[in-house]
């Protein structure tokens, strides 16, 4: 009878001493939880981090703010600022995605402008060389548009005018790259379809004056002459002084032909060098 009693004890023994040993594993597995510190204290060392340039540890923090503190004022400034560290880094898909979070969260945040503006500029730090392709300068241009026409008021309109004015530059460029690549395998219509392109929708832009004088040579080539001489009369009236309209002029000159001239007010150079005093 003694020897059932202490085989029980022995059994009960394992089972609590299994459980002991469990328990302890568990403990082990479980993580303290972390002391959360105050909002005013959490954002500091946030944003001194950020100063330090240690960003992704900045981001971290200010990760934090956002998630223990989302209902403070404090949270929508901490997805601020982990969009702009981001932007900064060149880190634009996820400078974006926190851009469109901010804009879900906070649809009537005084900041949707700088937000919108932030979102332009992601495409247009990555426009490339005009021989490649422009969708990025086109998507940049219309976010551009879209800060203007929603926030005229804001200081981020004016800024994006000049983007755009740049912008255009840029797919001015692109069009007279293919006019030339036209010119050259000797494809008369595609080229002027992209020159004419140039003058109706890039026309203040430094291409609209070798715009001009490629359809003087295209039409010329082609046995045109009065639209040669057109073009060539359109080109020394508004850009007397360039050097486009002399090449234009050797092109159609003849004894009977004068072309009316009106002095310009100002110079292309200098309309160039305002356009890009603004430039980044």
């Amino acid at each position: 009878m003694m020897s059932k009693k202490i085989k029980y004890i022995n059994f009960f023994s394992i089972i609590i001493l299994i459980l002991i040993v469990s328990c302890s594993k568990n403990d082990k597995l479980i993580k303290k939880s972390e002391k959360i510190l105050p909002l005013n204290i959490l954002y500091k060392k946030a944003f001194d981090l950020y100063q330090n340039a240690q960003y992704f540890e900045s981001i971290d923090m200010f990760k934090k703010v956002e998630t223990n503190y989302s209902f403070s004022e404090w949270a929508p400034k901490a997805t601020l600022m982990i969009m702009y560290i981001n932007f900064e880094g060149s880190q634009y898909i996820e400078s974006l995605e926190y851009a469109q979070k901010f804009k879900k969260l906070y649809p009537k945040n005084k900041n949707i402008d700088y937000v919108d503006f932030i979102s332009a500029l992601i495409f247009y730090e990555q426009i490339d060389v005009v021989s490649r392709d422009q969708t990025y300068a086109i998507e940049a241009k219309k976010r551009f548009i879209n800060i203007i026409n929603n926030y005229p008021k804001s200081i981020y309109a004016e800024e994006s005018k000049y983007k755009i004015d740049l912008i255009n530059e840029q797919l001015a460029g692109k069009e007279m790259y293919i006019a030339r690549f036209y010119m050259k395998k000797s494809k008369w219509i595609p080229a002027i379809n992209r020159l004419k392109k140039i003058l109706n929708n890039y026309e203040t832009t430094v291409y609209s004056t070798e715009a001009l004088h490629r359809l003087v040579e295209v039409y010329y080539k082609l046995g045109n002459l009065q639209e040669s001489k057109k073009y060539a009369a359109i080109l020394g009236y508004n850009f007397n002084d360039s050097l486009w309209y002399k090449k234009s002029y050797k092109i159609v000159a003849d004894k009977n032909y004068k072309i009316e001239v009106k002095k310009q007010k100002r110079k292309l150079r200098d309309r160039i060098k305002k356009l890009f005093k603004f430039s980044k």
